[in-house]
C-alpha cells in the first residue's frame, strides 16, 4: 500500500510511513542527542544525558552518557566497532583497566534485542529508531498529528499509543519526519504504575562518517558479557 501511495505521488498511510522511516533512518549513519528523566509520583529519580553517532553498515558507533542519580553523577563512554562493545565507567574498572571489552549481543530475527518488548535503551546496544519497531508492532491507531520542522528540515509529526496488559505498562509516542522519509524526532512517554520516563531522542547528520577507534589494549579487560550498568 506504502509503494502504490508512494507512486502515485500520495502521502502512505500514517502506520506505513512511519515504520519505514524507522527501517531507513536505522538503516544509515546518523548521530543522536537524547534526554532521559525517570520520575515516580511526579518527583524525578533520575536523568540520563546521551548523545553519540552510529554506523550499522560498519558496525561502528560513539556514545557518551551522563547520568544523576541519587547516589551521584556518573559518566560512561561506549565504543562500536564490529562485533564487541568497548564500555568505560566513571569510578569502575575491570580487574584495574578502565575499559572492557565484550561481544555485543546478539538480535533476535526480527531486528529487536530480546527483551525489548517495552521500549528503552541499554549501554550493550548502539541507540536506534528501531528500538520503536517493537512497540509500534503493538500499536493502536497511528495518526498524523500536523506538520513539524527543525533546523534544515520540515516534515509531518505522526502520534500513537501501545498499552501493554502485563505489568500495566503504556507507551505514547510522538515522532517527527522529514520531507524524505527519515525520523528526525521520538517523544516518548513509557508509564509503570506510578513511573514514568520521559524520553527525547532527535537524529541528525545522515550518512556521515563515523570514526571509532579501540582503546590502548593495555587499558582493555576482556568479558564475556558487555557492562550492563544502564538501562534508560
Amino acid at each position: 500500500a506504502a509503494l502504490l501511495a508512494a507512486s502515485a505521488g500520495l502521502a502512505p498511510p500514517p502506520l506505513a510511513a512511519v515504520t519505514g522511516a524507522l527501517a531507513k533512518t536505522s538503516a544509515g549513519s546518523y548521530s543522536f542527542s537524547l534526554d532521559s528523566v525517570v520520575r515516580f509520583r511526579g518527583r524525578e529519580m533520575r536523568s540520563d544525558a546521551v548523545s553519540g553517532a552510529f554506523d550499522p553498515r560498519h558496525g561502528l558507533g560513539t556514545e557518551l552518557l551522563a547520568t544523576r542519580r541519587p547516589q551521584g553523577p556518573v559518566t560512561a563512554q561506549i565504543r562500536f566497532l564490529g562485533r564487541y562493545v568497548y564500555t568505560r565507567v566513571s569510578g569502575s574498572s575491570t580487574l584495574g583497566k578502565p575499559w572492557d571489552k565484550a561481544p555485543v549481543p546478539p538480535v533476535a530475527a526480527d531486528g529487536i534485542p530480546p527483551g525489548y518488548e517495552i521500549y528503552g535503551f541499554v549501554t550493550d546496544r548502539p541507540i536506534s529508531p528501531a528500538e520503536l519497531s517493537g512497540a509500534l508492532r503493538s500499536a493502536g491507531t497511528v495518526r498524523a498529528a500536523g506538520s513539524a520542522s527543525g533546523p534544515g528540515w520540515t516534515g509531518t509529526r505522526y502520534v500513537f499509543t501501545v498499552r501493554f496488559p502485563e505489568g500495566q505498562q503504556a507507551l505514547t509516542a510522538t515522532v517527527e519526519l522529514d520531507q524524505q522519509g527519515r525520523v528526525r524526532r521520538l517523544v516518548t512517554i513509557t508509564t509503570q504504575g506510578n513511573l514514568t520516563t520521559d524520553r527525547d531522542l532527535t537524529f541528525g547528520d545522515f550518512g556521515a562518517p563515523v570514526p571509532v577507534t579501540a582503546p590502548p589494549a593495555s587499558q582493555v579487560t576482556y568479558t564475556r558479557r558487555p557492562y550492563w550498568g544502564f538501562l534508560f
